[in-house]
């Protein structure tokens, strides 16, 4: 018998802070919601028709997976040419005073990803999406600059491992709470042991490629269940409006960098000191200098704002537009005759469970990215009242006759 998570146990059962970093602790002060409040939020008629059709035919699903583990990235990194060793906390659920604290790479995570899947060929469970290799060489974080400040920029973004470590975070805490692979021994010991599992590189044999190709054309014939039809079609219209909306997500987050970078130059040349020494170049030198301190706030503050843009809304169109590609391709592998039968139950819970903890995180962030942007406003706002005070009180010497 099979066990399908409640969505409010998910990675979104106890919320991160802001920042990742902010807390020692992985687990105080995070929010839990009761079993009954997610009992309730399970019949809810509007999240079980969320993708446009009913799924009451589907059996009721089991008691909700209890994660085993709490999981929080310290935000401690080290970098030594192109290994990026990221440090990881962990504590088991029975029994909070034992903490692990263990170092990882990304590869080390990449090839956990590989053994969790070889090790648990269930058909019909949607796997948690890896976020991409962050961008750790020189090649790679001139790419990325020219992506989001324009092709003609010499400026080039550095490492982001705040980035990084929110990305993997949000991962380990949907394996840890997954019904399948949160029980699996492989993720207890990465998660538990100081030396990470020795592994080797993951690489697609022909086979491999091949069974995406038949795949890939498979899931341009009809399903013959009604409920998997309606769902691919919802997900093919679905990840294309979610792929369009974090590109212009990303658009505003990407202008904002832009802007906030030409502040800073603007705010730089304005302190720079020219000509002679008389009274008029050190009054203009005067206002100058406040403009630019006024400048290098509004930059803070446009830092700010993106910062916030990103790891609420920003993090969960990155996260379901991997998340979306995993489920239609899990979708098209139910078209597989001999595991058909064995599969469809597992597959109508994963998704019922998939479009409950989806709109579970949408909401959050939505909630999130709402408050952000009202305190990063009312604090940009502040200090543009502040420094216009300062150039209305500005006394300029009055000229003798």
């Amino acid at each position: 018998m099979w066990a399908v998570t409640n969505p409010y146990h998910s990675e979104e059962c106890y919320m991160e802070s802001t920042k990742t970093g902010d807390s020692d602790s992985g687990h105080n002060g995070d929010l839990y919601i009761s079993q009954a409040e997610s009992e309730v939020d399970r019949d809810s008629p509007t999240l079980e028709t969320v993708s446009g059709f009913s799924t009451s035919s589907s059996p009721l699903p089991p008691e909700p997976f209890e994660p085993h583990f709490w999981v929080k990235f310290t935000g401690e990194v080290t970098k030594n040419g192109d290994v990026v060793k990221y440090t990881i906390k962990t504590w088991r659920r029975n029994d909070e005073r034992t903490e692990f604290v263990v170092e990882r790479q990304y590869e080390d995570i990449e090839w956990l990803e590989h053994c969790l899947i070889t090790s648990n060929p269930i058909p019909g469970l949607i796997i948690p999406p890896l976020p991409p290799k962050p961008a750790i060489t020189s090649e790679m974080a001139e790419i990325k600059s020219k992506k989001q400040l324009g092709s003609d920029t010499r400026t080039l973004i550095g490492d982001e491992f705040d980035k990084d470590c929110r990305h993997l975070e949000h991962y380990l805490k949907l394996l840890v709470s997954h019904h399948v692979f949160g029980k699996d021994e492989a993720l207890e010991k990465f998660l538990t042991e100081k030396e990470p599992p020795p592994r080797a590189k993951v690489k697609k044999g022909i086979f491999s490629w091949l069974s995406d190709s038949i795949e890939s054309r498979k899931g341009s014939h009809k399903d013959c269940e009604e409920y998997f039809q309606k769902e691919r079609d919802w997900a093919n219209q679905y990840s294309a409006y979610m792929k369009e909306a974090s590109q212009a997500f990303n658009g505003i987050i990407y202008a904002q960098q832009r802007l906030s970078g030409v502040l800073g130059h603007l705010a730089t040349t304005l302190t720079l000191s020219t000509g002679s020494n008389d009274e008029v170049n050190k009054l203009t030198h005067r206002l100058c200098t406040k403009f630019s301190e006024c400048l290098e706030e509004v930059k803070n503050g446009l830092e700010e704002i993106s910062y916030s843009d990103d790891s609420t809304l920003g993090d969960y169109f990155e996260l379901y537009t991997r998340y979306l590609e995993a489920e239609k391709a899990e979708e098209a592998k139910l078209l597989a005759e001999k595991s058909f039968e064995e599969c469809t139950d597992i597959a109508r819970q994963e998704m019922k469970y998939f479009h409950r903890q989806r709109a579970a995180i949408f909401q959050d962030r939505l909630v999130r990215f709402t408050e952000e942007q009202v305190r990063c406003r009312k604090d940009l706002c502040m200090v543009l009242t502040k420094y216009l005070t300062n150039v209305k009180e500005f006394q300029a010497p009055c000229s003798e006759e």
